[in-house]
């Protein structure tokens, strides 16, 4: 199914019934195949919806922007076109960043925020060494994205326990990402960066993650920002993908942050 507004069609899926709708976006470069076991176990008690964010996916959009803030928009769009309900936004990855975007906006329906292996890094500080190593890297990314993309999945996204089937699926629809999308993407991701620590303490709602601790989690920094308090729930020996890597146990603890918010 599509949902069409100018020159955007979002496409979705949607499966399940209740008065609570789980809303999923998927992060930098996938697409919304990567909640089909989420879909499969929360559809049995709630309304579930994944959607493809323009430019990736199913999904299409003329447009120039490829911003954090405009998909903030799509998911408000998203919520009106449907007409949905008592919303719980899951992002992950970069759709943390989109999921805070839209809870901005204070928009009605949305009751809670669930991110997905992201916020790890707020108030962390490179060296010098690092972000020149950070900004060589992105140089060759936008020269060349489809084979510096699955590079930089290799470096940064998986564990050592990482499976060779996720490995090999996240680094091919990386690389069949229109690299314009996935670049400038990206650049969004880390222009909006600046400015996240602000915008987390003007957050009105309680701030709930799942997170492979792999890779640590900044708890200072979400304590210094975090107005309306968070709650970190890991999940082990897993790389960025843990919906995928250890769907089961990702499920165990979404349904008890859902049962945390349903009080």
């Amino acid at each position: 199914m599509k949902i069409k507004n100018s020159m955007t069609k979002i496409h979705y899926v949607e499966e399940g019934k209740g008065d609570l709708t789980l809303l999923f976006i998927h992060g930098w470069c996938i697409n919304s195949s990567y909640w089909s076991s989420q879909i499969k176990y929360f559809s049995r008690q709630y309304k579930v919806i994944a959607i493809d964010l323009p430019g990736f996916g199913k999904s299409t959009s003329i447009r120039n922007e490829w911003t954090i803030e405009k998909y903030g928009e799509d998911i408000i769009n998203v919520i009106e076109k449907l007409q949905l309900n008592n919303v719980i936004l899951i992002g992950h990855s970069m759709s943390g960043e989109i999921m805070l975007e839209a809870a901005l906006k204070k928009h009605k329906s949305i009751i809670g925020l669930v991110g997905v292996d992201n916020f790890k890094m707020i108030d962390v500080q490179f060296s010098q060494e690092q972000l020149e190593e950070m900004t060589s890297f992105f140089n060759q990314l936008e020269k060349d994205f489809s084979n510096m993309g699955p590079v930089y999945a290799d470096r940064m996204l998986f564990h050592t326990s990482t499976d060779n089937t996720v490995r090999t699926r996240v680094k091919n629809d990386i690389s069949n990402t229109d690299p314009q999308v996935g670049f400038l993407s990206l650049a969004g991701l880390i222009k909006y960066g600046m400015s996240e620590p602000v915008k987390l303490s003007e957050l009105n709602y309680k701030l709930f993650l799942i997170n492979s601790d792999a890779t640590p989690t900044n708890i200072i920094g979400l304590e210094k920002h975090c107005k309306s308090s968070f709650e970190i729930l890991n999940i082990h020996t897993t790389g960025h993908y843990p919906m995928i890597e250890k769907a089961d146990e990702f499920n165990r603890l979404l349904e008890l942050v859902i049962q945390k918010m349903d009080r």
